[in-house]
């Protein structure tokens, strides 16, 4: 689920040379991506020149990572990375600014776009997607997309007070559909069903996670993702506690971890809870400080029904994006550490690709 907009982190990387791999099934394929390019020879393999400054988004649906970087005369290049084989694919150029890309599994693209004009556009890219963009004045804009149904998206349109009105767009045609009754940030589950957190206004105590037809999942919740089975959930819990659980929603949650309020850092709500494989959900916890001072550093957590297994190394952000189709997410203040979920190592892929020797 896209919250918020990502801001754009600013880094410079070279892709010329290849490195080791972190670990090849990491970056398994998921099928064919769909069709790419918006200008004839897009989906060509090149690289970004060294001196360019590529912001890091997130992956494909094949586990590459992609990265923007400004166009030769504005605009934006979108770029797919591979860094097993430290190469890069050109996916598409495009006349505005790329702030956000999302990946469907069926390897569809969606792209957000920034105009500086007070509306949201969203572009889609791949076969029988809309051919003109997803347009609605707003300030700020959220969605999420159906993982079973890639013609179906929900979006979530803010104005300057965040006030908000919701639409139920189709991705092959560009329609909009305005939804009466609808929470802030809908998140579809399997079977067309829908979750999302309502606000009571009390963030300390969190939220109610409810499902589309408004019953109650779970109260106090701060964060929580699925894979349409599955939930993991962060709960406020007695004196200033977090439990993290995991269920199906059906009053079943399992406590696989409890972080005390003296292990947080301070005036921060738990990260994101990312989705990364089946059953399977990847957070940041903050590291314990020795005065109760704000943490600068994150250890990288696995969810599951086994409990929680954390990694023995730290990122220096608070910020993690995962591959719901892969084993790795991205995290650190330039998304240049590469977390494998299923041995719990970390790599600083941008190192790798350029030779060094990396974390």
């Amino acid at each position: 689920m896209r919250k918020y907009g990502m801001l754009a982190v600013v880094l410079s990387i070279t892709l010329s040379a290849a490195g080791c791999s972190p670990d090849e099934d990491a970056f398994r394929d998921q099928g064919k991506m769909a069709e790419r390019a918006e200008e004839p020879g897009g989906s060509r393999q090149t690289s970004p020149d060294h001196a360019e400054r590529p912001s890091v988004l997130g992956f494909d649906a094949e586990g590459r990572i992609l990265a923007v970087t400004d166009g030769e005369t504005g605009g934006s290049v979108l770029y797919a990375i591979n860094p097993d084989k430290g190469t890069s694919e050109e996916v598409i150029r495009t006349e505005l600014v790329i702030t956000e890309a999302e990946s469907h599994p069926s390897g569809r693209l969606l792209l957000r776009l920034d105009t500086g004009e007070g509306e949201a556009r969203l572009r889609l890219v791949g076969d029988n997607t809309a051919e003109n963009d997803l347009i609605v004045e707003s300030h700020d804009i959220a969605w999420s997309w159906n993982p079973e149904e890639w013609t179906k998206l929900y979006i979530t349109a803010f104005d300057e007070n965040w006030e908000f009105e919701v639409f139920l767009a189709d991705a092959s045609t560009g329609s909009l559909q305005s939804v009466e009754d609808a929470g802030p940030f809908p998140v579809w589950l399997e079977a067309d069903g829908v979750a999302e957190i309502i606000d009571d206004g009390d963030l300390e105590d969190g939220g109610t996670l409810v499902d589309g037809n408004g019953t109650v999942l779970a109260d106090n919740v701060l964060e929580f993702s699925s894979d349409g089975k599955m939930f993991a959930i962060a709960k406020a819990a007695g004196e200033g506690s977090i439990d993290y659980m995991i269920g199906s929603g059906n009053d079943d949650w399992l406590p696989v971890l409890n972080l005390p309020a003296e292990e947080q850092w301070l005036g921060l709500l738990p990260a994101e809870i990312e989705q990364a494989g089946p059953g399977r959900f990847v957070t940041l916890l903050p590291a314990e400080t020795e005065d109760g001072s704000e943490a600068s550093n994150w250890q990288p957590a696995v969810i599951s029904a086994r409990g929680i297994r954390k990694a023995s190394v730290m990122v220096d952000s608070p910020v993690i994006t995962c591959s719901p189709e892969t084993s790795v997410c991205l995290s650190g203040a330039m998304r240049e550490m590469l977390f494998d979920t299923a041995d719990g190592t970390l790599v600083n892929w941008m190192d790798k690709l350029k030779g060094d020797s990396g974390e």
